[in-house]
This record gives C-alpha cells, sequence and structure tokens, in this order.
C-alpha cells in the first residue's frame, strides 16, 4: 500500500503539468486563464500537501519502512506547502508587474514541483 500515494502523486503531478494547464492555457483568453489558475494551483498544492503527508502516516503504519520512503514523503509535503506559500508573493508580482520577482518565484515552484515528481517516481526503486 505504501507505493499508492507516490503514484498518486506522479499522477497527479503528471495529470496537472501535462494536460490540465497547457488545455487552460490554449483554451482560455489570458485574463481568464489568469483566473482559473489563481483558483486551481493553490488547490494543487494543497492536495500534494496532503498526499505527502499520508504517504508518511502510510509508512509508519508500514511494517519495514524505508528512511528514504520517509525522505521522499517528508520532502514531498514540506516542498509542496513551500508552493502553496510563495503563491500570495507570486500573485503579487505579476499584479504589480515586477517580472523579475515573477520569474525567480515561478521557477521555484517549477523546480520544487520537479523535485517532488521525481523524487515520488524515484520511491519505487528505493
Amino acid at each position: 500500500m505504501h507505493y499508492y500515494f507516490p503514484g498518486m502523486i506522479v499522477g497527479f503531478i503528471l495529470l496537472q503539468t501535462a494536460i490540465v494547464a497547457p488545455t487552460l492555457f490554449k483554451k482560455l483568453e489570458i485574463k481568464d486563464f489568469g483566473v482559473v489558475i489563481r483558483a486551481l494551483w493553490p488547490k494543487f498544492f494543497i492536495c500534494l500537501t496532503v498526499l505527502g503527508v499520508a504517504s508518511v502516516i502510510d509508512l509508519y503504519f508500514h511494517e519495514n519502512p524505508n528512511v528514504i520512503h520517509y525522505g521522499i514523503a517528508g520532502s514531498t509535503a514540506l516542498l509542496a506547502l513551500t508552493c502553496y506559500l510563495i503563491i500570495p508573493a507570486t500573485n503579487r508580482a505579476t499584479d504589480e508587474g515586477n517580472q523579475k520577482l515573477f520569474n525567480i518565484l515561478h521557477k521555484i515552484s517549477v523546480y520544487l514541483t520537479v523535485v517532488i515528481l521525481l523524487a515520488n517516481i524515484g520511491y519505487l526503486f528505493v
């Protein structure tokens, strides 16, 4: 069962980044896209945080939990929470036209999401 949550995390990230976001970007006007993304992305990161915590809890009840699995599950929760917490600053940078700050915060969010994705893929091999 302890592979269930990392699998959900990987699937959820792939669905959101490879299907949902690009489709919205292609089908919505930029103003509408911004409104939808601002509503969707916080929920995305909260879900990843909850799945990371659920993975930690599941490991706790597992017979022989691996320390590396705990690290991946815990870092998933912490990194996703970090992404969630920088959303207001990212939105504020966009609203104020501070493209440099927006780019930095957006890159942080993207890189942390990629780390979460790769770590949870790697979960299977540890």
